[in-house]
């Protein structure tokens, strides 16, 4: 707790150790799991099936030395957790000096290597299942305080179901997906449809979040920077993934699923929900039969989207959506996130203490099935 304040972090990150993929990966994919490797020119780099997890040419590169800089400067901050590898014990000590209560813990790698192609979704579906055993048994050492977000492996409708099913009984608290296309689908692609279901029937929300320099289709690599391919993808993403979720019949066919918006900020979303009830307003549910609703109605049913402390249209947004739909995320540990200052600029937001209270905690320990 924090000035009065429980605090629910809905996007907080590991930072894997590289052992972790060979020692929990299924036996029959040790030779073939995730390690660090010479990529050329005297870069050392995370590997799997020969290709770096992310992309080394092209646009939307992460190599920049002065992007690289930047990164060392703002992971100063962090110097003690580094120095325990990030271990559990780190990240609750860092948790209790912030008055954190509950992290919702995702992937950073994991994250890089959902966003790649595999030749063999055997493989990938098995650096899934190890990823995720690791990830809740970390979180293990104080459950009630840090859930573990399971990576669905989506390039394989049917291992993504498959792994939903299991991580969940294992005891993950949520599912985390990429917003991109994979394939060639879209998050509305017919080929998820039973997946949607299933994530529906197993209650726990399914949370969103896009990740720097994929091999997939991003709005980032329309740049030439990473800073600048950045700025555009994890909203842009987010913003396309809610939408096609909505306009093609996801949410009316799923009315249980809960969907949480992370890392893209929420001043958008009073303009996104504005565009889409402008189509609404123009041809109604022409082209898409399956929106029987009203968009503003399918995402005050199933959607949260999660801002950070410091963004000055949060008032906006407060007051043209409504409290109930927005929660809280600091990225910790990654540098380009808020932690700490973002618990203080919340606070300082010219927003009600009830509108705070909903923000920091109970939007989302009502998703999460986070007990008071």
């Amino acid at each position: 707790m924090r000035n009065g304040f429980r605090i629910l972090d809905t996007d907080c990150h590991q930072i894997e150790p590289p052992s972790i993929w060979a020692k929990y990966i299924d036996p029959e994919f040790a030779d073939r799991a995730p390690a660090m490797a010479d990529i050329g020119g005297g870069k050392q780099a995370m590997v799997v099936e020969g290709m770096p997890l992310t992309k080394q040419d092209g646009n939307y590169p992460m190599d920049a030395k002065e992007f690289h800089d930047a990164v060392v400067e703002a992971m100063k901050q962090h110097e003690e957790a580094r120095a325990q590898g990030f271990n559990a014990i780190s990240r609750l000590a860092d948790m209790e000096r912030e008055g954190v209560d509950v992290q919702v813990v995702y992937p950073t790698v994991g994250g890089q290597l959902l966003g790649k192609q595999f030749h063999d979704t055997d493989l990938l579906a098995a650096c899934c299942r190890a990823y995720n055993d690791w990830s809740i048994d970390y979180c293990s050492a104080d459950a009630a305080k840090l859930l573990s977000a399971a990576m669905l492996p989506m390039q394989s409708p049917d291992h993504a179901i498959e792994e939903a099913k299991r991580s969940s009984e294992r005891g993950a608290a949520c599912f985390y997906i990429r917003p991109n296309p994979v394939e060639g689908r879209n998050l509305y692609h017919p080929g998820f449809d039973r997946l949607w279901a299933v994530l529906a029937e197993l209650g726990k929300p399914v949370c969103i979040h896009d990740s720097g320099s994929p091999y997939l289709p991003s709005f980032g690599e329309r740049m030439h920077t990473h800073t600048s391919g950045h700025i555009i993808a994890h909203p842009f993403e987010a913003m396309v993934a809610m939408m096609s979720l909505i306009w093609y019949g996801v949410i009316e066919s799923n009315p249980d699923l809960k969907i949480v918006h992370v890392e893209a900020d929420a001043g958008w979303l009073p303009y996104w929900l504005q565009r889409m009830e402008q189509h609404w307003e123009f041809s109604g549910n022409a082209e898409h039969p399956l929106l029987k609703k009203r968009p503003t109605e399918y995402f005050k049913s199933n959607f949260l989207v999660a801002c950070r402390g410091d963004e000055m249209t949060l008032p906006a947004a407060v007051e043209l959506v409504g409290e109930d739909y927005i929660t809280f995320n600091t990225d910790y540990p990654h540098p380009d996130g808020t932690w700490p200052g973002g618990f203080q600029a919340l606070i300082d937001q010219p927003i009600s203490e009830q509108s705070k209270r909903k923000i920091f905690w109970d939007n989302a320990a009502a998703t999460f099935g986070v007990a008071e």
